[in-house]
């Protein structure tokens, strides 16, 4: 009978243990979903706020201004084209 009582005595020690350990991770795991959700509202405001779309000029008028800066610049209009598809593909994977 005193076995038993050890035993049961230990479990119940277990038991509280385990516990208060659920209950920590409880509190834990509310924690991180509030900040989760502060997160997901931060980053729907920034999505919200940040320009959609850069209005690049034409390419031709890039070429222009280059060589208007730049008089022996060798970049022509395929080149500007190239420069603007480069930036619009970094815009959209942004």
């Amino acid at each position: 009978m005193k076995a038993v009582n050890k035993q049961l005595a230990q479990w119940d020690a277990e038991l509280n243990q385990l516990h208060d350990r659920n209950g920590d991770l409880g509190l834990k795991v509310k924690m991180l979903e509030q900040e989760l959700k502060e997160a997901w509202r931060s980053r729907e405001a920034n999505k919200n706020s940040a320009p959609t779309v850069a209005d690049f000029p034409e390419a031709a008028d890039l070429v222009n201004q280059l060589k208007a800066r730049r008089k022996k610049s060798r970049a022509d209009l395929a080149d500007m084209e190239a420069v603007l598809e480069i930036l619009s593909y970094l815009e959209e994977s942004d």
